[in-house]
């Protein structure tokens, strides 16, 4: 059985129905890996290094991740009350058909990352930066923007029930039903007052 401690190099490894719950490592790293069906309740893996790898049917309660990397890698059908990938580089991540109730990007670097069919109900990207990050076709209950540098964020084809940071809405691809929404929360955002 494959366990995860702090510098394991796990190359190829095919993980079925196994339990990471409560692991503590760090600069664990994973190149041509897939994980089905794995719990991941209040793991912490620090700086972790996912490459080219698959995350199917992931559940944890609280998987903290901070300082950590992903590229040419996918989660899909995953459920996570907390995914805690703070400070991280993230290039060419997809997160397809999952619910997230709070994903923490706070400072990270994104490139191309994509999220497909997500329900989410709290997404941070304060001081994140970077290129472009699509969310397409999610549920989003509330993004908070404060002070990010994304050159794009696409948030058009998603419903969105509150943003936090209007000031930093610089990048952000919004539809003209999602600008209506959020009119009264900009209008006061910028001192303006709406007649009846």
């Amino acid at each position: 059985m494959t366990t995860l401690r702090t510098g394991s190099d796990l190359d190829g490894e095919q993980l079925s129905g196994a339990d990471f719950s409560g692991v503590r490592a760090g600069d664990v790293r994973m190149l041509e890996c897939r994980l089905e069906d794995c719990r991941m309740d209040e793991a912490r893996l620090t700086g972790l290094h996912v490459v080219d790898s698959t995350w199917a049917r992931t559940a944890a309660s609280a998987l903290t991740s901070p300082h950590s990397s992903w590229r040419d890698s996918e989660i899909r059908d995953s459920r996570f009350g907390l995914l805690d990938l703070s400070s991280s580089t993230l290039l060419r991540l997809r997160i397809t058909d999952a619910k997230i109730d709070y994903l923490n990007l706070r400072g990270s670097t994104i490139r191309e990352v994509v999220l497909t069919r997500v329900q989410v109900g709290e997404v941070s990207l304060t001081d994140a930066t970077g290129t472009s990050l699509r969310l397409s076709d999610c549920s989003i209950g509330t993004v908070e923007l404060h002070n990010n540098r994304l050159a794009s964020t696409d948030l058009s084809t998603s419903s969105l029930q509150r943003v936090d940071g209007l000031g930093s809405l610089r990048g952000v691809v919004l539809s003209p039903g999602q600008v209506l929404d959020l009119a009264p929360a900009m209008a006061a955002h910028l001192g303006a007052t709406l007649s009846d």
